[in-house]
């Protein structure tokens, strides 16, 4: 019983503790580049749910789980399509230097995993496990990394409306290793991304 009262009694301060929220955004650098026959264009939308574990202050810790898409095709205009699918989930220190509104920065960890390739067929396999993916019987794109880490930067303002923190940024990761080819592949990952993100949390 004493336990169950001290949980009731602690519900509160475990609501404040912990920060639901939304962030959407796009990105300023494509995910993937691409050279004539190949094409390649990215959704301009990256979605996800958010959550933080407030510290002390103005520290906290804050987790995502984003998805975004990326579409490669080959020349003539009006051909099939592939769909890449992606989730990247970045963990990061926040520390806001003033509350309700004000300036903050967040420095981290980043994961990220291709999920699908819709649209595509793997044609081949390399000795290193490497994926080859080929669109209507035409080579497309190599995958080398399904799954691949790296770093985050980012920094914003942050302010209130009604029961609601709003709070656009900037963010910049530089992974790695490239989920899709090699510095001189026709197709290949970016491996310094920038994107605009507007956190809502609860």
């Amino acid at each position: 019983m004493r336990i169950l009262a001290a949980l009731i009694a602690a519900s509160p301060l475990l609501a404040q503790a912990i920060s639901p929220g939304l962030r959407v955004g796009a990105m300023v650098t494509p995910l993937l580049t691409a050279q004539p026959p190949q094409q390649a264009s990215l959704s301009p939308f990256t979605i996800g749910p958010s959550i933080e574990i407030h510290l002390w202050r103005g520290a906290a810790l804050g987790a995502d789980f984003l998805f975004r898409r990326a579409v490669l095709a080959i020349s003539p205009a009006g051909s099939p399509r592939a769909q890449i699918w992606q989730w990247e989930a970045p963990i990061t220190f926040v520390y806001r230097f003033r509350r309700p509104a004000g300036p903050f920065v967040r420095a981290g960890i980043s994961f990220n995993r291709v999920f699908d390739i819709a649209g595509a067929a793997e044609c081949a396999r390399g000795p290193l496990g490497e994926r080859f993916y080929c669109l209507d019987g035409a080579p497309l794109a190599e995958l080398r990394h399904r799954a691949t880490s790296g770093f985050v930067l980012g920094g914003g303002y942050g302010f209130r409306w009604n029961r609601l923190r709003l709070e656009p940024e900037l963010r910049l990761t530089h992974w790695t290793d490239r989920n899709f080819g090699v510095r001189d592949s026709a197709v290949q990952s970016n491996l310094n991304q920038a994107g605009f993100l507007l956190g809502v949390l609860f």
